[in-house]
């Protein structure tokens, strides 16, 4: 019962973690919310006022991306270029706690890449790299003014950074955005911004929200999550089983004891309850030290961080990112409680109805 008790603390607190890496690290370079339009959006300007607005929203940003092709000299790799607003707080601090080389200038065709596109190209500070778009008639030359480092591998190898009016430029936009970004205080409140949203714009806007646009990664995570705890909680049963063998024996060898006492008057109940609270015992105390060792072993994943996965394959996550949730330990040390009360019915009730009779006959 300890051991899986710990086993699924730990587990768990470890998928919880990555739920929580991998939500912080995507909203932090994205919007959490946008909104989009079929045509492009070319009144950006009223629509940011209407977002500022709402009570809960950091600001608004307008955005325009795309693809495209990144080339220094005899290499070439396929990339988002995305913009940037500089004269827009919001949208700069998106990114300005990532800069790992130079400074946040997009002035005079400039351009910020990730530190693995830079470590693809083979480029510097500085070096000059072009880029081709499906709209744009020739290459257009820009200048490496910074390098950033998300801490999403997909991100820093597939991104980068041009101003508002450069990709309206190579992206043929003219005075139209892709959308609108909001970012908001509380993002779990992004649901209700969202429906607000929705009751004052025109239906042929788009509304999401970070939650639509990752819904498929963290749903595939809560189930992964829930898929664990069940075959998790498979070793506290088997635990829960040995448990049941182990007080049935111990009935059969204190059958006489049993018949003693109830030929001297004792209940059916006050039997039952004995054999109940041995099982009860000895979940209480597997689960006691399972939470132990199983919240000690969290933290010490938490404080100490093991290198042990790809960069590449965990966005980013080399580690194992441990978040301990009361929720679910809770869940946990309830489940088992009522695994190891369960398991102790059985023998108990068997030794409740054994007749003084039988027990005392060969005796």
């Amino acid at each position: 019962i300890a051991v899986g008790v710990a086993a699924l603390i730990t587990v768990l607190a470890v998928m919880s973690g990555f739920g929580a890496e991998l939500q912080r690290r995507i909203i932090g370079s994205n919007p959490h919310i946008i909104i989009e339009k079929e045509t492009g959006i070319d009144d950006y300007g009223y629509l940011m006022k209407e977002a500022d607005a709402i009570e809960g929203v950091k600001g608004a940003y307008p955005f325009i991306w795309g693809q495209a092709v990144l080339q220094f000299r005899t290499r070439a790799h396929g990339a988002v270029i995305r913009s940037m607003d500089e004269t827009n707080s919001t949208d700069l601090s998106k990114l300005a706690g990532f800069i790992r080389q130079g400074e946040l200038d997009l002035k005079d065709n400039s351009i910020i890449i990730g530190n693995e596109l830079a470590s693809t190209l083979g480029v510097f500070l500085g070096d000059e790299i072009s880029i081709v778009t499906p709209s744009s008639k020739k290459p257009r030359t820009f200048v490496i003014k910074a390098v950033f480092s998300s801490g999403m591998y997909e991100y820093d190898l597939n991104l980068a950074y041009v101003s508002l009016e450069s990709s309206a430029s190579i992206f043929g936009m003219g005075s139209y955005v892709n959308g609108i970004g909001i970012d908001i205080d509380d993002i779990e409140a992004a649901r209700d911004i969202q429906a607000h949203l929705r009751s004052v714009l025109p239906g042929s806007y788009y509304v999401r929200t970070w939650m639509d646009m990752n819904s498929n990664l963290f749903a595939a995570l809560r189930l992964e999550k829930f898929a664990m705890f069940v075959i998790l909680t498979l070793i506290v049963i088997v635990a829960a089983l040995n448990m049941i063998s182990t007080l049935t024996v111990m009935v059969t060898e204190k059958t006489k004891d049993i018949g003693i006492l109830k030929a001297i008057g004792a209940t059916s109940t006050s039997i039952m309850a004995i054999f109940s609270m041995q099982g009860m015992m000895i979940g209480f105390c597997g689960v006691l030290f399972g939470a132990i060792g199983g919240i000690g072993l969290s933290l010490l994943l938490k404080y100490y961080h093991l290198n042990i996965l790809p960069e590449s394959i965990y966005y980013g996550i080399n580690y194992l990112p441990v978040k301990i949730d009361i929720a679910d330990s809770s869940i946990i040390v309830i489940s088992a409680l009522l695994i190891s009360l369960l398991g102790s019915l059985y023998p108990a009730y068997q030794a409740a109805h054994l007749h003084p009779a039988d027990a005392l006959k060969y005796e």
